[in-house]
């Protein structure tokens, strides 16, 4: 059967009826975003205390903020002795301010630095589903909602400590502010709406520089050149807007300047922002359109329906609501592509237009069994949930040597999860078949951060090490060197004081002249510790640890030196 339901003009008129019906509508906005924000919490909180530190960006992220709390230095951030000068300070002093309300401090887990992350992703979805909203219904707005807070890349980015879950969220803030705005026939100028836009503006360039003014003025410039107009922009209240992000993003600009003396400038916009539109950087160069492609994977199962939703996009761009998301989505999409140096995650800010556009298609029955390939596009619900699902447990028997049985069940179960959801869509059941969908995305992340990778230890040698350490060590706070294992994840798991270093340096500077130490060690590097120790009698290894890092997973044999 196809459901259909109210159009947003519908629903617009019946609210101006009479007050009850507008309480009503408000009634109902609450509901679906309380639903929402429970799901999104089911969906993607599990796991944020269980799944080990990952290398490298979320290291250097943790450990920086880390540092900020030891030294209670808040304007430059630094891992160890480095300067950390690629991104702004946003996503530090968020991670550290989440640190000191939870009343640990400079001792807060790991699951502390990643609460800003979770928070971003929440705020996400339920600014799409206010999004989905504005331009359609509520029950459009709740479909885009769902959608959001199940892709894959959501998921993993909440689970993350680094800054696109709350770039995202900034992103998604001003596209809110800026569909009100564009809704709105007399184009008045609202203190709330246009205090939302530029505040999101501020802590977007304090998060990651010039991406969320990027996307929301791609969106903007589109739509004011559609319109032969300015009045949007006007709306807006630009002169007040402006000198209120200033003032939010100058005092530390300026300071970091001042501190650095202009190294940060020449670091985050000469080096690291140019850098990656020139070339691909850390290995990350990818031709135009890949993107794209790999967005069919990380924007699972919202990829799924996306095709269709393109194509009816392209058919309905007329349309206001459509013309919107496609400012929103096109333009952007097509600079990142041009980009030299491509992540995945770059094109998150793009998901949730997606998921607007689908949440619309399918309110309006533009999407269902009547349309060409639909059963084609379901289908593939399925056959992720079956990829997914298996190939993780694939991989855990592969680098643990043995089968999870917890794992398997759940791939069975996430399986039929998937198949139910696919027939649900096949036969025109859209809640059921979006809830099935929903609760198939849910078990996969489960499955992945729950169950599969916190239990693949084989793949966290740094969490290892510590381990090892903590249990050889013979004082409190022994000064501790690493060799020929350089990942920055050490840092935070063995201390900032942590020396990663060569050979003779572990053995001149750390292991002979200090009365307690440990030296982790390389396999292949003990030869050269131990020449440098230089002593009549070697000294042997107290342990021995192998393992991967889940960046790059080459296997490596650590030896753990301890003094006396």
């Amino acid at each position: 059967m196809d459901e259909r339901n109210d159009t947003a003009a519908t629903e617009d008129m019946t609210t101006a009826a009479t007050p009850a019906a507008g309480r009503t509508a408000r009634a109902t906005h609450l509901l679906n975003l309380a639903l929402l924000f429970l799901v999104a919490l089911a969906l993607l909180a599990p796991g944020i205390a269980s799944l080990p530190l990952t290398d490298r960006d979320e290291a250097l992220y943790v450990q920086a903020t880390h540092q900020m709390l030891e030294t209670g230095d808040w304007i430059d951030i630094r891992f160890q002795d480095e300067p950390r000068y690629k991104k702004p300070v946003g996503i530090y002093w968020m991670q550290a301010a989440a640190a000191e309300l939870s009343g640990y401090g400079k001792d807060a887990p790991l699951w502390v630095y990643r609460l800003p992350s979770l928070i971003g992703a929440v705020l996400t979805v339920l600014f799409t589903y206010g999004i989905g909203a504005t331009l359609g219904s509520r029950r459009a707005g709740l479909y885009a909602g769902l959608l959001a807070a199940s892709t894959m890349l959501i998921g993993f980015e909440a689970r993350i400590a680094k800054t696109d879950a709350m770039l995202t969220a900034t992103v998604l803030a001003a596209e809110f502010a800026l569909a009100r705005a564009y809704v709105d026939a007399a184009r008045a100028r609202s203190l709330p709406r246009n205090a939302l836009f530029w505040t999101a503006m501020g802590l977007g360039i304090l998060i990651k520089g010039p991406i969320t003014p990027l996307v929301a003025g791609l969106t903007l410039l589109v739509l004011s050149v559609k319109e032969r107009s300015t009045v949007l922009w006007r709306s807006l209240s630009p002169v007040k807007g402006i000198a209120w992000m200033l003032l939010l993003v100058l005092p530390w600009l300026v300071a970091i300047g001042w501190i650095s003396g202009g190294a940060f400038f020449s670091q985050a916009v000469g080096h690291d922002m140019l850098g990656k539109v020139a070339s691909g950087q850390e290995s990350h160069g990818a031709p135009p359109g890949m993107h794209l492609l790999v967005a069919l994977g990380t924007f699972w199962p919202l990829s799924v329906l996306a095709p269709l939703a393109v194509i009816w996009a392209w058919r309905a761009r007329r349309e206001p609501a459509v013309l919107f998301l496609i400012a929103w989505a096109l333009p952007g999409w097509l600079v990142f592509e041009a980009v030299a140096t491509k992540l995945p995650n770059y094109v998150l800010p793009f998901m949730p237009a997606l998921a607007v556009l689908i949440g619309l298609a399918l309110d309006s029955g533009a999407l269902g069994t009547a349309r060409r390939g639909w059963r084609v596009s379901v289908a593939f619900v399925a056959v992720g949930a079956l990829l997914v699902g298996f190939g993780l447990n694939i991989a855990f028997l592969i680098y643990q040597g043995y089968a999870s049985w917890q794992g398997l069940v759940g791939a069975v179960v996430i399986a039929g999860l998937g198949l139910g959801a696919s027939r649900f869509l096949m036969t025109g059941w859209i809640r059921w078949g979006l809830t099935a969908t929903v609760a198939t995305a849910g078990g996969l992340m489960l499955l992945g951060y729950v169950i599969l990778l916190p239990a693949a230890r084989q793949i966290w040698l740094s969490d290892d090490l510590a381990d090892a350490v903590a249990a050889t060590r013979h004082c409190e706070a022994p000064v501790v060197s690493v060799v020929g294992y350089n990942e920055p994840s050490t840092v935070f798991r063995l201390g900032t004081n942590t020396l990663r270093t060569n050979a003779p340096a572990a053995a001149a500077e750390s292991f002979r002249s200090n009365d307690c130490a440990v030296a982790i060690v390389a396999a292949d590097a003990k030869d050269a510790f131990v020449a440098a120790l230089a002593e009549e009698t070697p000294p042997e290894p107290a342990t021995t640890v192998a393992g991967r890092n889940l960046n790059g997973m080459k296997l490596r044999s650590m030896l753990v030196f301890v003094k006396p």
